[in-house]
């Protein structure tokens, strides 16, 4: 009994031993969802930086009245802001030098601005006021990035991820092998405690034999006297007690072979020993 309860601990402790690469599992993809953000947020900033040292650099040009003059008349027919390509624009990103551009828009300062939607990376904004803008026209200065899920993920950092995704693999191997090893080392355990625990199963016995001996195996003690012996196997029969010195002497020899003694108690009982 102690032996299977062992295998049960045996298994329980695999059980929750499994739960060790599942953890590190999710703490990878978790890292891998934060150093995604961290990456998506680096080109953001990246953006801004751009969009500032762009805005220092041109604030005079596109704040003239004939570029006033000439976006007000872009927007009249395309509906669109002006478009900057960033092929010039110095990024820490190498990926947005083609994939970054910013806008141009002519805007009423005092109201919101129509957001552009799409599967874009946008940065924060900015408005130049002209000297002369009595209007209230202003010039607004966005930047935004073309980057897809996948360059995204290119640029993130995969150290971490990297490491507690192989650990999870090699713990989640570990405690395959140490299972597969546990229950090869348990099964002759077992089959020892299903022996001790049915030691008539291989033991070719008549009928009323095995029943003599199962009655000796399931009792207290594994004792029964005679009388008990002879009602359950012959009921009223005149001669039961010669039958069952009969049925002893022949049963002693079969169980002999297994290290299973039949005694008997000063002629009053019969005991069942097993010797290990």
């Amino acid at each position: 009994m102690k032996r299977l309860n062992l295998q049960n601990n045996n298994c329980t402790s695999l059980r929750y031993g499994m739960l060790i690469p599942l953890a590190l599992m999710i703490a990878s993809v978790v890292s891998c969802c934060i150093s995604f953000s961290n990456a998506k947020q680096n080109i953001v900033n990246d953006l801004n930086d751009a969009m500032l040292a762009l805005a220092n650099e041109n604030s005079e040009v596109w704040t003239r009245q004939d570029t006033i003059a000439a976006l007000r008349k872009m927007h009249e027919t395309t509906h669109k802001p002006l478009i900057y390509q960033a092929s010039d624009v110095n990024f820490k990103n190498p990926i947005l030098k083609d994939e970054a551009y910013f806008t141009l828009a002519l805007v009423d300062k005092k109201n919101a601005v129509s957001k552009i939607y799409g599967n874009k990376i946008a940065s924060d904004s900015i408005l130049l006021v002209p000297e002369r803008a009595a209007d209230g026209l202003a010039i607004q200065v966005q930047g935004f990035a073309d980057c897809s899920m996948a360059s995204v993920f290119a640029a993130s950092d995969h150290t971490l991820p990297s490491v507690l995704f192989a650990l999870s693999i090699l713990s989640m191997t570990s405690m395959i092998v140490w299972g597969r090893k546990d229950s090869e080392m348990s099964e002759p355990d077992l089959a020892s405690v299903s022996s001790s625990l049915h030691p008539l199963d291989d033991i070719k016995l008549t009928p009323m034999q095995r029943q003599f001996a199962q009655m000796l195996l399931e009792a207290p003690e594994m004792r029964v006297n005679k009388t008990t012996l002879c009602l359950a196997l012959w009921g009223n029969k005149s001669n039961a007690e010669e039958s069952l010195y009969t049925l002893v002497r022949r049963i002693k020899t079969a169980l002999a072979e297994a290290n299973i003694e039949i005694i008997c108690n000063r002629g009053e009982s019969y005991e069942l020993r097993i010797n290990s």
